[in-house]
């Protein structure tokens, strides 16, 4: 099934290419082939109550670490999860652009960067940097079609949107830690 998206955000389309819409399934796939992916977080993960913040720990109990931007880090430590790593989302968008950086985990710079729970904005900004200054991968699992990403979930109301991540979730497989 081919989707065509429009960018929530209509005055920020730029540049000659634009991310690939995808379903759950794809997402997983890509999330599936990577290594060593990444999800940040952000202040608005709490928009939908505890919803997202429970979603986004099953990636994490997945093996997949957490860089919580903003004052996201809360949200965990109130759920008991204490080993995400806390950073700006600007700082992390920059240290992204070094190929020397050791990753939120050490083990070196992160093959997909996943972005939910973060400003419209800062999202665009950052997969706009991702795109131009790395060769670093980045996928939206947010509500509205980022095109500046290289892969976004369409625009979608919050039902399908909860619904999409608990079936990104299930088809995610274990990642080594």
């Amino acid at each position: 099934m081919k989707i065509f998206a429009t960018p929530w955000v209509r005055t920020q389309t730029g540049g000659t290419t634009r991310a690939m819409p995808v379903m759950p399934d794809a997402a997983s796939r890509i999330i599936n082939n990577s290594k060593r992916p990444v999800i940040a977080v952000g202040a608005a993960l709490n928009d939908l109550g505890d919803e997202l913040v429970d979603r986004v720990i099953k990636f994490h109990e997945k093996g997949i670490p957490v860089a919580a931007t903003a004052h996201s880090v809360g949200f965990f430590k109130k759920k008991g999860v204490t080993d995400v790593f806390e950073i700006g989302i600007v700082e992390l968008t920059n240290v992204l652009t070094d190929p020397e950086w050791e990753g939120v985990d050490g083990n070196g710079l992160p093959d997909l960067v996943m972005v939910i729970g973060i400003h419209l904005d800062l999202t665009n900004q950052t997969f706009q940097t991702l795109k131009n200054f790395t060769d670093v991968p980045s996928l939206s699992i947010s509500r509205y079609f980022m095109q500046n990403a290289n892969y976004s979930f369409p625009n979608i109301d919050d039902e399908i949107w909860l619904s999409y991540l608990d079936e990104l979730v299930e088809k995610v497989k274990e990642k080594n830690r």
